[in-house]
């Protein structure tokens, strides 16, 4: 069962839900009733805040309350009441939210400015450019052995150390993520084997393009590979490269926003560097009213990331990534001053998150307010260059030589990824280090 109701609140206020849960004979497994503060109204949209029922039968009411903030952007919350996971009888009843409550948040979760950065915890050297051309040497000696020709890498199963992974099907992200890698290797060394690798990469991804435009998924594959397409066309100039982007623009154009601001983001990104590309803004424009881009934009929390799933470092800089790219594609024309200047806005408090939980060591969580959870992650190094890149930003040009320096050590693979996935890691090393060394050539000094 789940009930909603969308109820209009004040932005940035703080509000108590509470609600009573009479279990009669229900033997749960877990939990069994919940009250959620939803981040926004899509069906599968998570909560920022949730209250849990799992005590056993007592024949009594149990009332629970929860304190919460709502977003700066957001002028409505959507209450739901759910239950699941058990056989008999719950009685559910005076559901509330209330303007009032005392707010204690922890440290990760206190608000940061969307006006100005904060100061880097940690301060790091610049990385030595041979060093990390030596590290993607050996990164690109690892991937020739996996791979299978024509563009294709290992299968999903051999990314993650399982056996039998060979006779699978290849993974796009094996592949698309090493295009972008590549391109950027060959930037800066200009070893021809690398554009190779990424040009057959590129042309593999124009294959499994489905006559619809997706590449893979709706979201996240199409919206990635559609990236690394535009990338290759720019380093090229050949156009076989640019127009299957034009396709993935048409999906853009016509799939349903997901509920999830990353995938929507990840899509949103390729069309927007197709419309910068092509000078053809005004094709993806109305999109951008729509829940595909403003869902992202008005669930931001005040802490500067997203609620749940979202909180996620990679998925973080997914949305950051996109939000940069808006900016770049907007026109140069007046009426969308107050734009640029409010993405410019939404970018400061997504980078002072990542500012205030960066460890000591130079990598990021990768789960939102949890440091033991540092480890390397693929949408990283692209989201701080992209920052760079866009506002000049010195904090994501420190963030970035932190990140770099985290990767050059053991440190990076400890949590999740040795040593079961190992090829993972390498093959996510080789695109960090790629996207660097074209940054370094950029951006001497």
């Amino acid at each position: 069962m789940s009930y909603r109701q969308k109820v209009p609140t004040k932005p940035f206020t703080t509000y108590t839900m509470s609600m009573k849960v009479l279990n009669k004979d229900a033997e749960a497994l877990g939990d069994y009733a919940f009250l959620y503060a939803m981040a926004g109204e899509h069906r599968q949209s998570e909560a920022f805040a949730t209250i849990r029922f799992e005590e056993k039968p007592t024949g009594k009411w149990l009332e629970k309350s929860l304190v919460f903030q709502t977003g700066r952007h957001s002028h409505y919350t959507v209450l739901s009441i759910e239950t699941r996971w058990n056989i008999g009888t719950l009685y559910i009843d005076d559901v509330r939210l209330e303007e009032t409550g005392t707010l204690e948040l922890g440290p990760w979760d206190q608000p940061v400015s969307m006006n100005r950065l904060l100061p880097v915890k940690h301060k790091f050297d610049r990385p030595d450019t041979a060093g990390v051309v030596k590290r993607f040497t050996a990164h690109h000696a690892a991937s020739e052995k996996r791979y299978r020709g024509n563009g294709a890498w290992e299968s999903r199963s051999t990314l993650s150390g399982k056996p039998g992974g060979e006779k699978l099907p290849p993974d796009l992200r094996a592949t698309y993520q090493r295009v972008e890698g590549y391109l950027g290797a060959y930037s800066h060394t200009g070893r021809k084997i690398y554009l190779q690798r990424a040009t057959e990469g590129a042309e593999y991804l124009t294959r499994v393009q489905q006559e619809n435009g997706i590449i893979g998924d709706a979201y996240y594959s199409s919206g990635q590979a559609g990236v690394a397409l535009i990338h290759t066309w720019q380093k090229t100039g050949n156009r076989k490269f640019l127009d299957p982007v034009k396709r993935v623009v048409g999906h853009f154009n016509k799939v349903e926003p997901s509920w999830n601001y990353n995938y929507n983001m990840m899509l949103t990104e390729a069309a927007l560097a197709w419309a910068r590309s092509t000078d053809n803004f005004e094709s993806v424009s109305n999109r951008l009213k729509t829940e595909m881009l403003q869902s992202t934009l008005r669930e931001q929390r005040p802490w500067g990331g997203w609620a749940g799933h979202n909180s996620r470092i990679g998925y973080h800089c997914a949305n950051m990534s996109a939000l940069c790219q808006l900016h770049e594609t907007l026109p140069e024309t007046k009426p969308f001053d107050d734009k640029r200047a409010n993405l410019r806005r939404h970018v400061i408090a997504a980078l002072n998150r990542m500012i205030r939980e960066q460890v000591p060591a130079g990598g990021f969580p990768f789960n939102h307010g949890q440091p033991g959870t540092a480890r390397q992650n693929s949408g990283i190094v692209p989201a701080l260059i992209h920052v760079h890149e866009t506002f000049g930003f010195e904090q994501a040009r420190q963030l970035l030589y932190g990140q770099m320096t985290y990767l050059s050590t053991d440190a990076c693979g400890k949590y999740y990824w040795l040593p079961r996935n190992r090829n993972h890691l390498e093959m996510s090393l080789l695109h960090s280090e790629g996207l660097y060394l074209e940054w370094a050539r950029k951006h001497p000094g």
